[in-house]
């Protein structure tokens, strides 16, 4: 009996609560979820904005680890292409050839952690093509330098003696001067003299049948070293095109085949006049 009463009591005082009042609390209570909701919604919208900006920062952060990769791997086939003509300069040394592709293999490994599947495919592809090209032509370059080194020796050899000659000629003209009239001194001296004049022939024979030999081997080597810078160059468009993807810029790779295959042409044609003006 006195909860019902309670209740009454409650309802009544409730009742004679004014209605400004109520509109004050229905309003208050408004205002609230409104808030509430707002916050709910810009809490919402931050949580997407910074899930946004962590995917963005990964995403450049990805770009900027694949641009270097990639743009060390461009640059190491860059010098393993620009090595193949500088072996025709037979004076370029193996540690010069060694030194320029340093750190070459290692680059390129790095490639295949970074890139997609087609994208390493067309590395190893490349990267297959010119290590089979560089050890043709190391192989065939070895054959002309042997020829140049003997070259090199009958050549010393013949200073050499040339060097004896003009020392026995001022032996000879010291003893005149001096009055030295032993002819079995004169007889040594004359005798050491022909036999140095002797190398000196005989290493002139030697030197140009090397000579004759090495012309025609090197002038082929030549065109085999344009011949195959040419032909990697024409094999780069794969590998250069799964790169430029790989960095997002393939926006028309077209037109870098079309400028490459022109260049290389156009190259062919100087190396070509070249070689006739030198056969002529």
């Amino acid at each position: 009996f006195s909860r019902m009463q309670c209740m009454e009591s409650i309802i009544e005082l409730i009742s004679k609560v004014p209605n400004v009042v109520w509109s004050g609390v229905v309003a208050s209570c408004l205002t609230f979820l409104g808030v509430l909701w707002t916050n709910k919604g810009n809490e919402k919208r931050q949580t997407a904005l910074l899930e946004h900006e962590k995917q963005k920062y990964q995403s450049e952060q990805k770009l900027a680890l694949k641009k270097e990769v990639f743009l060390n791997v461009a640059s190491s086939f860059a010098d393993v292409l620009e090595l193949v003509p500088k072996l025709m300069n037979l004076d370029f040394t193996q540690k010069g050839i060694e030194t320029q592709m340093a750190g070459h293999s290692g680059i390129v490994a790095k490639s295949y952690l970074a890139a997609k599947e087609d994208s390493v495919a067309a590395i190893l592809n490349y990267s297959a093509e010119t290590a089979e090209s560089m050890i043709k032509l190391m192989k065939d370059r070895a054959v002309v330098l042997d020829h140049k080194e003997a070259i090199e020796i009958f050549q010393s050899t013949i200073d050499s003696a040339n060097d004896e000659k003009d020392r026995i000629i001022s032996i000879m003209k010291e003893l005149h001067l001096q009055g030295h009239n032993n002819q079995a001194t004169f007889d040594y001296l004359n005798k050491n003299y022909e036999i140095q004049e002797d190398i000196v022939k005989r290493s002139k024979v030697s030197l140009e049948e090397q000579q004759s030999i090495l012309d025609p081997l090197f002038q082929t080597f030549a065109k085999k070293c344009l011949s195959e810078h040419s032909r990697l160059l024409s094999l780069l468009p794969p590998m250069a095109i799964a790169l430029r993807s790989e960095l997002e810029n393939d926006q028309n790779s077209q037109i870098f085949v079309d400028a490459l295959n022109e260049n290389i042409e156009r190259m062919n044609l100087a190396f070509n006049s070249l070689f006739e003006r030198k056969e002529a």
